[in-house]
């Protein structure tokens, strides 16, 4: 069977000033796959995000998206993606539904489809349904399911989401993360970041490692699971522990003087 390309990132390099944050960075996303970013704080998974969106110039290196080579001047994927940043992207003064309609207006979604998706989103979501009140006073967690919804209401092919979950409680996570599953099963493609493994656990099918600027591995469940019982056979949680050992930096202090 032959398997269609989703998103392919090739020697993707990135420094700020003299640092080299990416170092040649090779990435092939299947259709259909829910793709797991993982890596150490400061590895650059979201400056990764930031340049497969286009949202910052990197130095070399291609993107693909459906085989086509994507430029800063390449405008028609963008209908196909959808994108959650580390940061929520809104606007202060606008209500969840506010926005929201200003978003499915950017798309040129009609405007009885745009009033069913904005409802339905704002239910699911458990969003604010008061126009008085406004983004801005919403907790994290609020803020990051309005950029989701937002990412979501013009029906994309593909998602690219730093930090989803950030700031949300169980059962929203619950939620969304059935929700990731079944765009998944449906042919939907998605590349997530998460400092949660155990909810991308349960969601993902392969996982990247990203670690001193490069895909240091890039496994199914299964494939990691058993790298991780071979290094750490007598640990009652061999994966996490084999995932830090390959996250942390050598030479790192993993312990207080005055508490040990």
């Amino acid at each position: 069977m032959i398997t269609i390309l989703m998103f392919q990132i090739s020697e993707l390099h990135k420094s700020y000033g003299k640092k080299p944050i990416l170092k040649g960075v090779d990435l092939v996303v299947d259709t259909g796959t829910v793709q797991a970013l993982l890596g150490a704080n400061g590895a650059g998974k979201s400056t990764l995000i930031h340049c497969i969106s286009f949202l910052i110039p990197f130095e070399k290196g291609e993107v693909f998206i459906d085989d086509e080579k994507i430029t800063f001047k390449s405008n028609t994927y963008r209908s196909k993606v959808g994108y959650i940043l580390e940061k929520p992207i809104y606007i202060d003064k606008f209500s969840a539904r506010e926005y929201l309609h200003f978003v499915a207006d950017l798309y040129k979604i009609s405007k009885q489809d745009a009033k069913l998706r904005v409802s339905e989103l704002l239910q699911f979501l458990d969003l604010p349904q008061d126009d008085n009140k406004y983004i801005e006073s919403y907790s994290k967690g609020m803020k990051n399911k309005v950029s989701l919804a937002a990412a979501l209401i013009h029906k994309p092919s593909y998602l690219i989401l730093d930090e989803p979950f950030d700031g949300m409680d169980f059962m929203s996570v619950r939620k969304i993360s059935k929700l990731l599953k079944d765009m998944a099963a449906k042919g939907a493609t998605i590349l997530v970041t998460s400092h949660q493994f155990d909810v991308i656990a349960d969601i993902a099918d392969k996982f990247a490692l990203l670690k001193e600027g490069k895909i240091f591995f890039n496994l199914t469940m299964d494939a990691l699971s058993a790298k991780a019982s071979e290094k750490f056979s007598e640990d009652k949680t061999p994966l996490k522990s084999y995932l830090e050992s390959v996250m942390s930096e050598e030479g790192n202090n993993n312990q207080l003087s005055w508490i040990s």
